[in-house]
């Protein structure tokens, strides 16, 4: 039997759809406190994993080694849905943002808002709202790169000629810094 054939019973998704996040910052700075989580903060980021892959029914296809993401949806013939992301393992406040965001495509979820920049808004928000839950500190390194994320799909969405923005992302019309 081969899976060239599909004889083997292996079935290929019929459509993917995928949400990413692009890298944003400098990766030696962001790589500088990867080290520094202590045990405790260990097992609150391990639980954290555990009870985001069972609520949301997520595979991680990868950890990244760099703060980016992307969030995948395969659907496949038979009716079944895999939903996949690739993250950077939640060691402190920014990676958690990260991973945090990529889940939260799959609990939104995917093309709710037409606006594909309104998405990644509110992805973002609800990222935040399950950190602050969860004691993780949004603290000026997550806004930051929250706000350089922000700055790229708006700008991507000016360059696809969109014709007005959403309020929400007004803000994020000029370089954040």
């Amino acid at each position: 039997m081969t899976c060239g054939s599909h004889a083997c019973g292996h079935q290929r998704p019929v459509s993917t759809e995928a949400r990413g996040l692009r890298m944003t910052g400098d990766r030696a700075v962001l790589r500088q406190g990867r080290g520094a989580a202590r045990r405790g903060q260990r097992s609150r980021y391990e639980a954290l994993v555990t009870e985001m892959k069972t609520s949301y029914r997520i595979a991680i296809r990868k950890w990244r080694t760099g703060m980016q993401g992307a969030a995948y949806e395969l659907k496949y013939r038979d009716g079944r849905i895999k939903r996949l992301i690739t993250a950077p393992r939640p060691r402190g406040p920014v990676s958690a943002a990260i991973f945090l965001h990529e889940v939260g495509h799959h609990a939104v979820g995917f093309r709710r808002y037409s606006n594909r920049v309104l998405e990644e808004f509110y992805v973002w928000q609800w990222a935040f709202r399950e950190m602050t839950s969860r004691g993780i500190s949004v603290d000026p390194r997550v806004l930051r790169h929250y706000r350089r994320s922000m700055l790229y799909y708006v700008r991507a969405a000016k360059h696809a000629g969109a014709a007005a923005l959403p309020p929400e992302v007004q803000a994020f019309l000029e370089w954040p810094g």
